[in-house]
């Protein structure tokens, strides 16, 4: 069952990730430079914490915690370019949040591009779209953490 975003926001946040993920696995470097800059203008830190839940979501979906490892299984023809292939400390985060150590600070500009990188990554080694597993992260949100639907006017779907 597939969970709609129901504010602009999230749907901002949903179609961004998307189309980054989209980006990145066609080598399409200007196409996920927009998608992370879209995703740089959503509410902090809960744009954040949504991306951190996706990635935790979908590093389940390839097995049990700690069991995920650099580099992943990408599938050939994925088309990754050089700069689209993520650096191993990037599952570094999930493992602290798994141990209860803080992820890293929220807001700096290049960890939205490494969130994305990553959530790419895995969802290439899953072999699965990122729509469902972005709809359960944005429903573990919780209504009480969303942001204002008219917070972030500026943002458009590009559908």
């Amino acid at each position: 069952m597939s969970y709609p975003p129901s504010t602009p926001t999230e749907r901002a946040l949903w179609s961004a990730v998307v189309d980054g993920v989209r980006a990145a696995g066609t080598a399409d470097r200007a196409g996920f430079e927009a998608a992370v800059s879209r995703l740089r203008r959503l509410p902090r830190p809960w744009a954040d914490q949504v991306l951190d839940h996706t990635a935790e979501l979908l590093a389940e979906e390839l097995g049990p915690p700690g069991s995920v490892h650099w580099p992943l299984p990408v599938p050939p023809g994925a088309g990754l370019a050089p700069w689209a292939r993520a650096d191993p400390g990037l599952l570094a985060f999930l493992s602290r949040r798994q141990h209860g150590r803080p992820a890293p600070t929220p807001g700096d500009p290049e960890e939205t591009a490494r969130r994305l990188l990553l959530i790419t990554h895995l969802a290439l080694a899953a072999q699965v779209g990122v729509g469902a597993f972005l709809d359960v992260a944005l429903v573990g949100s919780g209504p009480s953490s969303r942001p204002p639907s008219g917070l972030v006017p500026h943002c458009r779907l590009g559908r």
